[in-house]
């Protein structure tokens, strides 16, 4: 089994399209194209983790962070951090991977099971994506409709929340005239005609816009199919970053403390707000998600969980929520769980671990 066939499968579960703007998810180094021999599951890359593969024969790391953000590097040496690893797994033929905010936004990923772990219910998204969604229009013969519905389905197209193959058809008259020049599927040339035809509409993720257009032409039966490809704001009601629900039963701040202590395994965290605050509703992103303690507000919440808070981020809220700071490790060290268990539960043909040489190595005192 090759490399590419794993990382296929992880994209199609947590689809790259999903990463932010500054992001820089997938393949850090290596050839994919080469047989796979292990996995090797980690939340940051280190030179310390890249032996540890070499030792157990893998040769594939995924990591949650990113070695390289799209700012990029202009050099690869072996005399800085990033050079060294790099360096070093091109040495050993190994390919470097990562899954980041295209896992914290994706269903199922990253906020989902935080959002779990607190026992949240009636979840919904913080901060939904948009600008993703692009919609196609196709006009084609009746008799030939459900020939594209199904070949548009099978690229990727009409996939909404839990449901795939979702479409909206319309009859109408279509018109054309063929020239001299033309091989119509339908009609003689320099005569108009008139044809029953379906507007088929299906939405569908902006990156596959190529393999779109290529299966209207592909499955279309006129020598010019006329179609439209429109650009959607559609907020996505599952994907995007951050979650917000409700705790099991209201809890006092410092029930609620005990209880975020408890869930998330930490001994230490930093809070601020008013004391008084009885906790229901429960807003949540991992790692630095100070950038959205507005929305939390908006979205109504008692306490935003989140890591990484500045002096006078804390201040944000003005005294009328609870901001939480449990740090950025803690709030998303179980993604490495997340990313092995999918590995582990769709192969079979080779080893995927956990990195055991991986620790936080920050302190406190």
């Amino acid at each position: 089994m090759q490399i590419k066939e794993v990382t296929a499968f992880l994209e199609q579960r947590f689809p790259l399209w999903l990463q932010e703007d500054f992001d820089n998810c997938g393949v850090q180094c290596g050839d994919v194209s080469q047989e796979v021999t292990g996995v090797l599951v980690c939340f940051e890359m280190s030179l310390e983790i890249i032996e540890e593969a070499i030792a157990q024969g893998a040769n594939l790391v995924i990591s949650h962070h990113p070695l390289m953000l799209k700012r990029g590097i202009c050099k690869i040496q072996p005399t800085d951090r990033v050079g060294e690893m790099l360096c070093k797994a091109l040495e050993h033929k190994m390919v470097l991977y990562s899954m980041h905010t295209n896992i914290d936004c994706a269903q199922g990923g990253g906020n989902d099971v935080f959002a779990e772990m607190l026992g949240l219910t009636e979840t919904s998204v913080l901060v939904p994506q948009a600008g993703h969604l692009r919609k196609v229009v196709v006009f084609v013969p009746a008799d030939h409709a459900d020939t594209m519905r199904q070949a548009l389905a099978e690229v990727g197209c009409g996939k909404m929340g839990n449901y795939d193959r979702c479409a909206y058809s319309m009859s109408g008259t279509g018109s054309f005239r063929p020239n001299a020049e033309a091989k119509p599927f339908i009609g003689q040339a320099l005569q108009e005609e008139h044809v029953e035809e379906e507007r088929v509409e299906m939405i569908f993720p902006a990156p596959l816009l190529r393999k779109v257009v290529a299966t209207i032409y592909q499955n279309h039966p006129y020598e010019e199919p006329a179609f439209d490809i429109l650009h959607l704001e559609n907020p996505s009601r599952t994907e995007g970053l951050g979650r917000v629900g409700f705790l099991p039963q209201p809890m006092a701040l410092p029930e609620f403390l005990k209880y975020l202590q408890d869930k998330m395994q930490i001994k230490h965290l930093r809070y601020a707000g008013p004391t008084d605050k009885i906790i229901h509703k429960v807003a949540l992103c991992g790692g630095g998600g100070a950038s959205f303690i507005e929305a939390a507000m908006a979205a109504g919440a008692d306490a935003y969980v989140t890591g990484d808070v500045k002096y006078h981020d804390f201040f944000r809220s003005n005294q009328k929520m609870i901001i939480a700071d449990i740090g950025h490790y803690e709030s998303e060290s179980f993604i490495k769980e997340i990313i092995y268990r999918e590995i582990k539960e769709k192969f079979s043909t080779f080893a995927v671990s956990i990195a055991k040489t991986e620790k936080m190595n920050i302190f406190y005192v």
